[in-house]
């Protein structure tokens, strides 16, 4: 039984992905890795460990993508936006760093987690509504299929490396 990471991840690697397409089942593959940790229960610290070590790993992949080869053209769409989704990623990766200092039965924890879980989402929700809705309006279907090709061979060999 594939869990709801395994079939994200198997919806990023078929050929001819559209960026914002790729972008998107990326979002969805944390928000289940984020529910999954949710839902270790208290005592499932090594399980919550490894789930996190899972989410970071992602996390840090997907912001690479989206900085070296998504914002750079989305600034076309809309430069205010890109500029604070790079400030965003900061306090992701701030946080993110924070967690990494502790273990799973440090009793701020889940509340790290909770907090990364918001940053995530607010991130997302501007995104999906505002910035990947002039992107489309603005540089078009060709320029979208050429930027998800370079994401997603820009993915296959950051995991490579992992």
């Amino acid at each position: 039984m594939q869990t709801q990471t395994a079939k994200a991840t198997a919806h990023v690697t078929h050929e001819g992905v559209e960026a914002i397409d790729f972008l998107k089942s990326q979002h969805r593959e944390v928000e289940a890795l984020f529910k999954e940790i949710e839902d270790a229960g208290e005592r499932a610290t090594k399980k919550k460990e490894k789930l996190f070590a899972t989410l970071a790993e992602k996390l840090t992949v997907h912001t690479k993508l989206e900085e070296s080869i998504f914002y750079p053209a989305a600034e076309e769409a809309d430069d205010d936006l890109v500029l604070e989704a790079f400030e965003e990623h900061a306090n992701v990766k701030a946080m993110i760093r924070k967690i990494r200092r502790i273990s799973a039965d440090d009793e701020t924890f889940m509340a790290k987690i909770t907090v990364l879980k918001e940053l995530v989402r607010h991130h997302v929700k501007e995104e999906e509504e505002e910035l990947f809705p002039k992107c489309k309006k603005t540089l078009g279907d060709e320029v979208l299929q050429d930027l998800g090709a370079e994401m997603k061979a820009k993915f296959e060999r950051l995991q490579s490396l992992s």
